[in-house]
C-alpha cells in the first residue's frame, strides 16, 4: 500500500518508523484510523493538537496544480500550509471516504470520536495511549523502537529525517511552525556548519525583504517613517 511497507533500504531511524507503522492492523476500522492519524502527524511534522483540531475544510486534496496541502493552525494562531505527498494524500482520501462518506461535511473534525450523539474531538491522552500500544508491539519486533513512544516523538523523528534528506534547516523550521530557528536546532543534532548555513540563509531572507521595502520608499517622509525618525 505504501512505501513504508515496500522500501528495502533505509536508515535505522526510518526502519524503526516503518516497524511502528507495520504493526498497525489495517484490517480493522480503528486500525485504519490510527494509521492515518499517526502517519499524518509524522509526515508533516505536526503537533498532536494541530492534527486533532483539523477539519475537513482544512484538507486540500484535489488542487488543480496537483500540489495538495493542509491548512494547519499552529501556536499563536499562526497558519502554515505544509504540502501533502502523494502517498499521504491517498491514505487521507481513503480515510475520509470511509469515515466521512463521499460528501463529507466541511465543518466536521477530520479525526473524531462518537460521543453523546455527536462527533467529538479526540483527546491527546487517548491518542498517546493508542500509540503506546503500537509502540510496545513494535518494540517486541525491533528493540530500537521506544516502547513508551508519544506523539511528540513522531514530530521529532520527522525533523530528523528531513535533515537526513538534506532539507535546509530554515525550510524545516517553517514546515514545523517554529518561530525561532533555535527551537528547530534543539529538535535535531545540527553541526556548526549547518548552523552557519541556516544563519546565512536567514540573512539572505532579511536582505531580500529589506530590499523590497527599500524600493517602496519614494519620498523623504516615507524614509523617515521607515527609519523610525518621523517627527
Amino acid at each position: 500500500m505504501l512505501w513504508l511497507k515496500n522500501e528495502r533500504s533505509c536508515s535505522n531511524s526510518t526502519c524503526n518508523q516503518q516497524t511502528l507503522f507495520n504493526v498497525i492492523d489495517l484490517k480493522t476500522k480503528i486500525g485504519k484510523r490510527d494509521f492515518t492519524l499517526f502517519y499524518l502527524i509524522y509526515s508533516i511534522g505536526a503537533r498532536i493538537d494541530e492534527v486533532l483540531s483539523l477539519k475537513i475544510s482544512d484538507i486540500y486534496l484535489n488542487e488543480p496544480n496537483g500540489k495538495n496541502y493542509i491548512a494547519v493552525l499552529g501556536k499563536g494562531a499562526k497558519r502554515r500550509l505544509p504540502p501533502i505527498l502523494k502517498d499521504v494524500a491517498k491514505v487521507l482520501k481513503g480515510y475520509i471516504e470511509m469515515f466521512h462518506g463521499k460528501k463529507p461535511n466541511p465543518g466536521d473534525l477530520l479525526f473524531f470520536v462518537h460521543y453523546d450523539g455527536g462527533k467529538k474531538k479526540l483527546t491527546q491522552e487517548s491518542v498517546n495511549k493508542r500509540l503506546k500500544i503500537y509502540a510496545q508491539k513494535a518494540y517486541s519486533i525491533n528493540p530500537e523502537v521506544p516502547d513508551n513512544l508519544h506523539c511528540h516523538q513522531l514530530r521529532h523523528a520527522r525533523a530528523s529525517h528531513w535533515l537526513e534528506q538534506h532539507l535546509n534547516i530554515v525550510a524545516i523550521q517553517r514546515l514545523m511552525g517554529h518561530s525561532d530557528i533555535n527551537t528547530t536546532m534543539r529538535y535535531i543534532f545540527v553541526s556548526t556548519e549547518q548552523k552557519n548555513q541556516a544563519l546565512a540563509t536567514l540573512e539572505d531572507d532579511v536582505i531580500k525583504d529589506t530590499g523590497k521595502k527599500w524600493k517602496n520608499i519614494r519620498k523623504k517622509k516615507d524614509l523617515l517613517e521607515y527609519l523610525g525618525l518621523k517627527e
